[in-house]
């Protein structure tokens, strides 16, 4: 496939070796069937929305170290699953972060600052995430929404001009995991994390652990982070589960994540609770 003439191969769009010192204005929005891209030495600019609405879209990888002024407005709106923009150089906590400040974060503005990667970047970061962790999902739908700012999408993706995906129930839903998902992101890249922001974190995810509030910071480990184990870690070193509660725990796994289900079950048995019957 090729989207705009450039020619994708396997998900991979690789613009190395073409003189480009810059991509265009939409140059790349809805193409769907990009994963990653490779852009070359001597990008000066990425235009807005240049990336937007690619669905699909995992990884994007700089040949130059970061330069301010370097991206446009909302480059990577709707790309729900970029996890990773990386610039030669940058430190990976930087470059994991900075991917999550166009989607799951959603303050753009992180991705457009002169400081990206330093430590006033960092604390900038965790700031935005404060906040997040702060706000109430449903106001703010319902807010966009009767101020004629936001549309509702059901595509589950989102619009250049600021769809917001799905009803309102299920988008707060959505967003409580996602703030979740965010708190293990950062404490797994936690280069600059000071400590009121690192208890700010595990606040929220005792506060909505299994059980209690949305339950956000259990369900997101599944449904947000592929049942990631360091991540089930850190959820039980912050939580500190009884033995009943980890007998809900393995209890709410459904079966097809086996890998999870396990890590629960050994932790569960080398702890000795008594939980080694939940094998069976």
């Amino acid at each position: 496939m090729n989207a705009n003439g450039y020619e994708i191969n396997d998900g991979i769009l690789d613009l190395s070796g073409l003189g480009l010192t810059q991509i265009d204005r939409k140059a790349f929005l809805s193409a769907r069937s990009v994963r990653e891209v490779y852009l070359p030495s001597g990008i000066t600019h990425v235009g807005d929305w240049a990336f937007a609405k690619c669905s699909n879209l995992t990884r994007v990888c700089f040949a130059d170290p970061f330069r301010p002024g370097l991206f446009g407005k909302d480059v990577f709106t709707g790309c729900g699953k970029l996890s990773y923009i990386g610039f030669a150089g940058m430190d990976k906590a930087a470059s994991r972060l900075l991917a999550l400040s166009a989607n799951m974060l959603y303050y753009d503005h992180l991705l457009r600052s002169d400081d990206v990667g330093l430590k006033s970047w960092y604390e900038k970061w965790d700031i935005c995430l404060a906040s997040k962790l702060k706000s109430d999902d449903a106001e703010a739908k319902m807010s966009a929404a009767l101020c004629g700012e936001e549309d509702i999408s059901y595509d589950g993706i989102g619009s250049v001009d600021g769809e917001m995906p799905g009803e309102t129930g299920d988008y707060v839903a959505a967003e409580e995991r996602k703030k979740s998902a965010l708190c293990y992101i950062r404490l797994s890249n936690d280069l600059f994390l000071a400590d009121d922001k690192r208890r700010l974190i595990e606040d929220h995810i005792r506060e909505n652990r299994l059980g209690c509030g949305s339950g956000s910071s259990f369900y997101a480990i599944f449904e947000e982070c592929d049942a990631d184990t360091d991540f089930l870690r850190l959820y039980l070193d912050i939580v500190e589960p009884d033995r009943e509660t980890m007998g809900k725990m393995i209890d709410a796994v459904s079966a097809k994540y086996v890998g999870a289900r396990a890590f629960l079950i050994k932790t569960a048995g080398s702890k000795s609770t008594g939980l080694d019957d939940l094998m069976l």
